[in-house]
Order: C-alpha cells, then structure tokens, then sequence
C-alpha cells in the first residue's frame, strides 16, 4: 500500500509539471495534492527528510498559486 502512495505522488507531481509547462494554474492543485500523497508516504515509511521536503514543496505550491493568481489579477 505504501509504494501506491508514492506512486500516486508521483503521478499528480507528473501532471502538475506538464500543466505548469502549459501555464496552466490547476499545476499548483496538481502539485499539492502530489506533495500531500508524498507526505503521507514518507511518513509512513519513517524518512524524516522526505517529510521536510514536501512540507516546504506544499508550502512552496501555495504560495506559488497566490502569487500566479496575484499577477493575473
């Protein structure tokens, strides 16, 4: 079940790469919810630096929606 998880991150993370390529604002939902799945993965499999790499990445994705969404306004 772990390795879904990491799989299913992986995926989102993929489709979020290729929307942001599109500048496509869905890459940032894409993103988190993949650093989310990813967050929950490391957890489980007990990597604390894995888990401190997707918070910042989850915090990174929103702040880098805000700030797209700001510059669009």
């Amino acid at each position: 079940m772990n390795d879904v998880l990491g799989w299913v991150g992986f995926i989102h993370i993929m489709i979020g790469y290729y929307l942001n390529a599109k500048q496509n604002i869905q890459c940032f939902l894409f993103w988190g919810l993949g650093n989310i799945f990813f967050l929950v993965y490391a957890a489980l499999i007990d990597a604390s630096p894995q888990v401190a790499m997707s918070l910042f990445v989850l915090m990174m994705n929103v702040y880098g929606y805000r700030s797209w969404r700001k510059g669009n306004e």
